[in-house]
Formats: C-alpha cells, sequence, structure tokens
C-alpha cells in the first residue's frame, strides 16, 4: 500500500496520459510501468497466502486498486511506444495497438469485477470516469486513447513492458550513520535528498527522514515544525551533499520538494541554496506568483521544483548546501544540471553514489 500510493501520489490516475512519463530520457516511463506491474504480481501472490475470510477486504482494499492502476499505467505507456512506432514506420505499430484495446477492455472487466465481487456489496463505489480527461471536470464516459496503426502488419508480437524489481521502502535510519559522495554522470548529478552526506542540525531543530514519502525516494524535513525561522550561515541547521564535477563554469540546481501552498500567505516558505561558502540564496518554494494559479501545477505534479544558479564553479570536487530558513519544507531530491539533464517527469535518476 505504500508503494501504491507513492506511485499513484506522482500524478492521480485521471492527470494520467501517454505524455506523462517520458519515453525516450531516462527510460522512465518503462520504469514507471515495470514497477507497477512488479507490485501487481506481488498483490497477486499475497493473495493467494492469506486466509480466505480476508480475501473479499483485501480485494476491495488492496488487489482491485494496484490491478486497475498497474492496468492503467501500462495503457498509456502502450500508447506512447505506439505512436512511437508510427512515426518510425515500424511494423510493430500494430501490435501496440492492439495491446491498447486489449488493455482498455481489461480496464472495463476489472470494473465489472469490482462491482459483481461478494454479490456487489461495493458496486459502482468505483465507477468515476478516470480516463479520457481534456481538462478537471470529468468526462461522461471513459473513453480509449486514440492509437495509430499502418497498413503492414507485424510478423511477431512487440515487446510488451512486464515486471520489475522495483524499488523497496527506505526505513527511518540514524542521520549519523552513513555519508555519501556523487560524482557526475552526462552533464548532470542527481541526488535522493536523504543520501546527504552531512546532517548539520543545532539544539533547537534537527533533520528527520520520512520513508518513502516522494515521488521516487523518501524525503527529509527539519523538526519540530513550529521551529523558529533560521538565518542561513556558518553552522545553522543545513544539509550538505559532497559532489564531484567534471567541468563547469555556470550550474543549475534544481531543488524538488512536497507541494505545500503559501498557508502564511507571506513570502512563502524558505530555504537557502549554495555551493562551497557562496552566500546562500535565499528561495521561496511556493511564493504566490501574481495570483497565476501556478499552484495548479504544484498539486497535479506533486511537486514544487525551483532552480537557482551557480557561476564560475571550477572542474573538481564541492559541497552544495541547503539551509533552512523555514520549518515546514519537505525536501526529495537535487540535481545539478551542467547542461546535461532532458526533460522528464520525475527528474533524472539518482547517479553513482559512493557510500562514506
Amino acid at each position: 500500500m505504500a508503494k501504491y500510493g507513492k506511485y499513484n501520489g506522482r500524478r492521480k490516475p485521471e492527470l494520467l496520459d501517454e505524455k506523462t512519463y517520458s519515453l525516450d530520457n531516462y527510460q522512465e516511463a518503462q520504469s514507471v510501468t515495470q514497477a507497477y506491474n512488479s507490485l501487481a504480481e506481488e498483490a497477486e501472490i499475497l493473495n493467494t497466502k492469506i486466509p480466505a475470510e480476508y480475501r473479499d477486504a483485501y480485494f476491495q482494499l488492496v488487489l482491485h486498486p494496484v490491478k486497475a492502476c498497474a492496468n492503467l499505467q501500462q495503457l498509456y505507456t502502450s500508447v506512447a511506444i505506439n505512436k512511437a512506432y508510427a512515426a518510425e514506420k515500424n511494423p510493430y505499430t500494430n501490435s501496440m495497438a492492439d495491446m491498447v484495446v486489449k488493455l482498455y477492455l481489461k480496464d472495463s472487466l476489472l470494473s465489472v469485477q469490482y462491482n459483481t465481487f461478494n454479490n456487489g456489496k461495493w458496486s459502482h463505489m468505483m465507477d468515476q470516469t478516470h480516463i479520457g480527461y481534456t481538462y478537471w471536470q470529468q468526462p461522461p464516459r471513459n473513453r480509449m486513447p486514440a492509437v495509430q496503426r499502418l497498413e503492414t502488419e507485424p510478423v511477431k508480437p512487440a515487446p510488451a513492458v512486464s515486471k520489475s524489481e522495483g524499488s523497496t521502502t527506505e526505513s527511518m535510519i540514524p542521520l549519523t550513520s552513513k555519508g555519501y559522495t556523487f560524482f557526475e554522470k552526462d552533464g548532470y548529478t542527481s541526488i535522493d535528498a536523504t543520501h546527504f552526506s552531512r546532517a548539520i542540525g543545532s539544539a533547537a531543530v534537527k533533520w528527520k527522514i520520512l520513508p518513502d514519502l516522494g515521488r521516487t525516494g523518501s524525503s527529509i524535513s527539519p523538526f519540530p515544525v513550529t521551529a523558529a525561522i533560521q538565518k542561513p550561515g556558518d553552522n545553522s541547521p543545513h544539509l550538505e551533499y559532497d559532489v564531484y564535477i567534471d567541468k563547469a563554469d555556470s550550474i543549475k540546481v534544481q531543488c524538488y520538494f512536497s507541494p505545500t501552498l503559501n498557508f502564511h500567505n507571506d513570502e512563502g516558505l524558505q530555504y537557502g541554496i549554495s555551493i562551497d561558502n557562496e552566500q546562500p540564496q535565499i528561495i521561496s518554494i511556493n511564493k504566490d506568483d501574481n495570483n497565476n494559479r501556478i499552484w495548479e501545477g504544484w498539486v497535479a505534479n506533486s511537486i514544487i521544483i525551483k532552480k537557482s544558479i551557480h557561476k564560475s564553479i571550477t572542474a573538481g570536487k564541492h559541497t552544495v548546501k541547503v539551509w533552512m530558513v523555514n520549518p515546514g519544507i519537505v525536501l526529495q531530491k537535487i540535481v545539478l544540471d551542467m547542461g546535461g539533464v532532458k526533460p522528464s517527469y520525475l527528474g533524472p535518476p539518482e547517479t553513482a553514489r559512493l557510500t562514506k
């Protein structure tokens, strides 16, 4: 259920489409689909092992949600592959179109199974439209995504996206137990926020890991949430990440935060960011942008990504520092872009790290 919540939390099912996850960059769509299929297989196996008297409740609360959402994700990934194949005139185009039809039908059959299970005990509770949205209001009925076909039929089935190892839930760990150093890859460095080199707290502020809270890994946040506002600098609370950079001049640092509204109605929740001994840049994650409703994107994407530019950075070892200003900020990920970051929904996967 933790993984189900994580995967659905990345983007709500009704907001998914074939363009959500990148098919070309970082194998993102394939990895997301494989992880969901793996979760569905685990749920099916567990269903055969639990006592019979619990299986009805298990189906309603666990098995059906996982299977339905795994199927939906594979549906959209298959649509993306179908369109990519069609653009290439790939002979597997029609097989992928057939796969989309099959998965769309499976969605309907899963709904029928849910509505008739246990003499219809939960009939119609999951009947809300979930395929074919074009804006926030639900359409009157599900609608299969459009697919493309070629005149030439393929000679064999197209390769399907199947199971994967998936990721595992990270346990709460002592903040002093490990340290990490990261290395550049293809013009970027990607870091899970909980894999810091050092976590510097104070008598009043401690850093805590929030296991499995995040689109890809876990998150980290200063506690208590009632702590006083901090002024970055010296030994005030901050996180340090040691990185090796091949060559650079100007670096863009992207910090990924769990979405939070500006509930104080002021400058918003702020953090500081610096490299080495720079003066920290103070950045608000959620100050209202002249009422341009940018919060809609935060809600839909389940993330707030803030960027800062750092100039005259040389090759070699550096330390990225994320400073606490306000409590209540939840950091998921840090990406250093030296010009190599490609478009994707989740951002580049974590790059190579060395454990100390």
